[in-house]
């Protein structure tokens, strides 16, 4: 064979050897990319169902912080101090420059604005507790004073803190039903509290009154410390009922004995008599008959 064949054919074997191994790498490397495709695919489903997830969450997210915000409004954080006492004034340090009301309201009490405060509460979850509904009573550019709608329950003012609360533009409609609910059970409890009292004041005094017929019954009956001691006045207004009965019932005691003593008297002077007339009759006997 001429040197040029030979040298054909070795090219030939080395270019057939090398697609050979050519053709290996290549398998191999499609074989990684359609592993790396397939697991890319299914980590794209896997992402896409995460994705919808998350967006179904969102728009979740988002209706409740709409309704919040449709129920709730804005709020204010605001420094309260207690001015009355008895009305539930409050006076805080936010006003028309926070939004909480204008001039233009005028003076008439029911167009000024109303708002909803919670003071602090650690025992609470939300850390929050309701107060109540307050109006607004005098407005100016930084400082406001706010009174109670509805006036304080005795006591309830003393239950106010000082300090930070929160001022509400408005509170949910199921919120507010709630507390009108419970503020009308407080109204009926504390009627029902007057009305038994009035009840225990009354009945207090009948007792007040039946003791005095019963200490007037009694001192009728057994006298009095303070009864007239005339003796010409009767023992029972002197002495008492009881006392006057057993000096009358000694003193008729006594007429019995007495008549019981003159009755045995006038039997021993009749049974006397009896035993004398016998005598008599017996020496009558005695006596000589006349001669006839």
């Amino acid at each position: 064979m001429h040197k040029s064949g030979v040298v054909l054919v070795w090219i030939v074997a080395l270019t057939a050897v090398g697609a050979v191994l050519l053709t290996s790498k290549v398998l191999d490397v499609r074989g990684s990319w359609l592993k790396s495709v397939e697991k890319n695919k299914a980590q794209i489903q896997k992402n896409a169902a995460e994705i919808e997830a998350k967006e179904t969450e969102n728009k979740t997210l988002r209706s409740d912080l709409t309704r919040l915000m449709l129920g709730w409004d804005r709020y204010w954080d605001a420094n309260v101090t207690i001015a009355n006492q008895q009305t539930g004034e409050i006076q805080v340090n936010i006003g028309g420059n926070q939004g909480l009301g204008t001039a233009q309201q005028g003076t008439d009490p029911v167009a000024q604005p109303v708002v909803f405060a919670f003071q602090p509460d650690p025992s609470k979850p939300s850390g929050f507790s309701y107060v109540g509904a307050f109006r607004v009573n005098a407005l100016e550019a930084n400082r406001a004073q706010l009174i109670s709608v509805t006036p304080p329950q005795p006591g309830e003012v003393a239950t106010w803190k000082n300090g930070a609360w929160r001022l509400r533009a408005l509170v949910p409609p199921n919120y507010i039903s709630t507390l009108r609910t419970l503020r009308d059970d407080l109204v009926e409890r504390d009627q029902q509290i007057n009305r038994k009292q009035d009840r225990i004041q009354d009945l207090n005094r009948l007792l007040a009154a039946a003791k005095e017929r019963l200490e007037a019954r009694v001192s009728e009956l057994i006298g009095s410390e303070n009864a007239p001691q005339d003796e010409i006045l009767p023992v029972e207004l002197r002495k008492g009922l009881i006392s006057g009965l057993e000096e009358e019932e000694q003193l008729r005691n006594q007429e019995f004995q007495e008549t019981d003593r003159l009755r045995r008297d006038m039997l021993n002077v009749y049974q006397k008599q009896l035993d004398l007339v016998k005598e008599v009759s017996k020496l009558t006997s005695q006596l000589p008959k006349p001669k006839t």
